[in-house]
Order: structure tokens, then sequence, then C-alpha cells
């Protein structure tokens, strides 16, 4: 029985290993090779500023989704229900509408500000087509997935069964907390009770779906809502 026990403890503990080592390496080479002036100015001097941001967010989905999926596959296991990747319950729809109501609201109010207009959308330019608004969304919404699968996926259900709900929440906010601080202190702060919210519903749904959904509602919303108010920028008409 001590030598299951014994197997067990170092599985689990192999298994947050793995993941805090991915999740670190993912979001350092990701800042890294985001935030690099060669590569930005590569990407700047042949296709301009659209294609920098998508460029990011597509980093994002290879580093963030398809660097731990390709490790759980490989090496691992194949149910990835393990790590909150299952079929959305229905308390998962629910609980996005009412986070909704809260997140669209907000996005709307902020959109309005001065402070908010110099940063949000990410992509600064002044015509936004159909097909620019569907690239960027879909961007958005690879991005994001791939986000939560490493972050509230694999790495917060690797570490509850090494550390407890409570510390995992903890560890998962906080990195959360610093991805945010390139955006400045008020995202920074604003990340700790979301973090946190995202964290406990993840747990209390066994997904990760509440946190993807809420996410890409928050992001979507926040660009069309500051594309709408921004003085700058247009919509062209089909």
């Amino acid at each position: 029985m001590s030598s299951m026990n014994s197997f067990s403890n170092h599985s689990e503990l192999f298994n947050f290993t793995v993941a805090i080592t991915v999740s670190l390496f993912g979001f350092l080479f990701y800042y890294f090779l985001s935030e690099s002036g060669i590569i930005e100015k590569w990407l700047n001097s042949r296709k301009g500023e659209v294609f920098d941001v998508l460029f990011r967010r597509l980093l994002g989905v290879l580093l963030y989704g398809c660097l731990p999926l390709s490790i759980l596959l490989l090496f691992r296991t194949n149910d990835l229900a393990i790590y909150g990747f299952n079929a959305p319950r229905p308390e998962t729809y629910l609980w996005t509408l009412l986070l909704s109501i809260i997140i669209l609201p907000l996005n709307y109010y902020n959109s309005l500000r001065t402070d908010n207009q110099k940063i949000y959308p990410q992509i600064r330019t002044t015509y936004w087509s159909f097909s620019l608004l569907t690239m960027s969304a879909a961007s958005w919404m690879g991005y994001l997935l791939a986000y939560e699968f490493l972050f509230r996926g694999f790495l917060f259900f690797s570490s509850i069964p090494l550390m407890g709900l409570w510390p995992s929440i903890l560890l998962n906010t906080l990195i959360y907390a610093l991805v945010h601080i390139p955006k400045g202190y008020k995202e920074t702060l604003g990340a700790i009770p979301f973090g946190i919210l995202l964290c406990y519903l993840t747990y209390k749904t066994n997904s990760i779906w509440v946190a993807v959904f809420a996410h890409i509602i928050m992001a979507l919303s926040s660009e069309w809502f500051s594309i709408r108010a921004h003085p700058q920028m247009l919509v062209k008409r089909i």
C-alpha cells in the first residue's frame, strides 16, 4: 500500500513539475519572442502592425496550446479530460451568461475612456474590414483557448493533487497577474479577482470552458466596443 502511495506521489510531483516547467517556458519564450526588437522590426518591415499582432497571438497558440498538448499526447496521457478539456456541462453556460452580464457593461464603459482608447484595440488601424474583424476574432479565440488550456487546464489540474485547491488557485492567479504586468497596474490588479473566480469555476465545473468562454467574451467585446468608441477608427461597410 505504501509503495502505491509513493508511486502516486511521485506521479503527481512529476505531472506538476512538467506543467510548471512548460508554463514558465511557454510564457518566458512567448514574452521574449513577442517583445524582441529584432522580430518586431522584421514583422513591421514586412506586413505592418496588423500582422505583428496576429503573429503574437499565433505564437501564443503554438507555445501555450500546441506545446503542452504535444507533451501530453506523446509522453503523459491521451485523456485530456483530466486537465479540464472535456464536454461543457449545463452549468458552464449558466456561469458564462452570469459573467457576461458583468463583463459586457464594464467593457462598454471602459471603451469610452481616453486611456483605454490609447491601447485598445491592439490592432491600431484606421479602417476595419469584415475580413480583418474575422481574422482578429479568430486569432483571439485560438490564443485564449490555448492560454486557458495551459494555465487553467494543464497547470491548474496538475497542481491540485499535490498542493490542494486554494494554494493551486493562488499559484495560478499569481502567474495570471504577472502575465498582465506589461499591460499596466490596473489590468494586473483586476486580473487577481478575475483569476481567482475563473480558477474556482474551473474547479467547480471540472472544465476549462467557463474560463475560455468568459475570456473570449471579454476580449472580443473589448475589441469591438473599443473600435466603435475610437474617434479615429471606422468599420468598412460591405
